[in-house]
């Protein structure tokens, strides 16, 4: 079975680097899978008109937006970072 190489985007791969431990094995396992197939049914959707720009939600409150071209690049959107969070309520 031929897999695809994921590449990360600089930003995922900041997000990647900044996850628990626990998440980042929950992230290891979603690449591999789209790895194996990214035009996957289940839980993945095209973003637009065409099938290479695709999202995936990767595990509760992770969303994987990417791009399959001979590679998968990857973006990761932590939907539990937000633009304001309790650090910036004063």
């Amino acid at each position: 079975m031929t897999e695809y190489r994921v590449q990360f985007t600089v930003e995922a791969r900041a997000a990647y680097d900044a996850a628990p431990g626990t998440r980042r094995a929950v992230l290891d396992r979603a690449v591999r899978i789209l790895a194996r197939d990214p035009f996957r049914k289940n839980a993945t959707a095209p973003l637009g008109a065409g099938e290479h720009f695709r999202r995936a939600y990767a595990a509760p409150g992770v969303r994987f937006e990417y791009v399959v071209a001979g590679a998968v690049v990857l973006e990761i959107f932590d939907e539990f970072a937000y633009l304001v969070d309790e650090s910036d309520a004063v």
